[in-house]
């Protein structure tokens, strides 16, 4: 009778364990983030560079996530590689820009500039001395347009984007252009900072973007996205 009612208790207590064990891995959780709660799907580690597109030979990959809020910095990939994240401790608040080789694939320079309190002839001056023959790559964190000025969105302007002019205040923009380029390029995409649709209080949610170029960019396309 005891024996029996000690293996009924093993058997109760087995069954709560395996119980808050599944809980913990299948049940959302609840999350903060500057202090602004959110339910968080359970995680599942993938690859920096996990890229789901695959490119012919003659093509290079890129994969590019912007910022979330103020807490997560963005990352830029190219032909499966990492080039930017917080690891490799070379990204910052505003843009974060990477400049590739467009007939090599060659990472020239990557830099970032502060666009909430930095010095905007910085920025003017990078953008003035891209050269022709270059794939331009952008990734923005926290705010992209505080110290924006209509010099430094013509120049954009001229890489391919088409939404420079209306990236505003804490907006999320990731883009993909060249130089030269005749027509826009169409890798670029914006999340706007809207309070009624945010996702993180005063930052809207990040965005994420993959394509390919071809490995030869002229004065007519960049490439062609695969």
């Amino acid at each position: 009778m005891r024996t029996a009612a000690l293996l009924r208790g093993i058997v109760v207590l087995l069954v709560s364990v395996l119980t808050l064990f599944l809980a913990s891995r299948f049940v959302s959780s609840e999350r903060k983030l500057n202090g602004v709660k959110y339910l968080a799907e359970p995680e599942v580690k993938r690859p920096l560079c996990d890229s789901q597109i695959r490119c012919p030979a003659n093509h290079f990959s890129f994969k590019i996530v912007s910022g979330a809020a103020s807490v997560v910095g963005p990352s830029i990939c190219f032909n499966n590689k990492v080039i930017m994240n917080g690891i490799m401790n070379n990204i910052g608040r505003g843009l974060n820009i990477a400049l590739i080789n467009a007939s090599t694939g060659e990472l020239l320079l990557t830099d970032f500039f502060d666009m909430w309190s930095g010095n905007i002839k910085l920025l003017v001056d990078f953008l003035l001395s891209v050269k022709p023959g270059t794939i331009f790559l952008l990734a923005s964190f926290d705010d992209p347009a505080t110290k924006m000025t209509d010099e430094a969105r013509t120049l954009i302007s001229e890489l391919g984007s088409s939404f420079i002019h209306s990236v505003n205040f804490r907006d999320n923009w990731i883009f993909v252009g060249a130089k030269p380029i005749k027509e826009k390029s169409p890798f670029e995409q914006v999340m706007k900072n809207d309070k009624a649709k945010n996702k993180y209080g005063n930052w809207p949610e990040a965005v994420e973007m993959e394509g390919g170029n071809t490995t030869h960019a002229t004065s007519e396309h960049p490439g062609d996205g695969t």
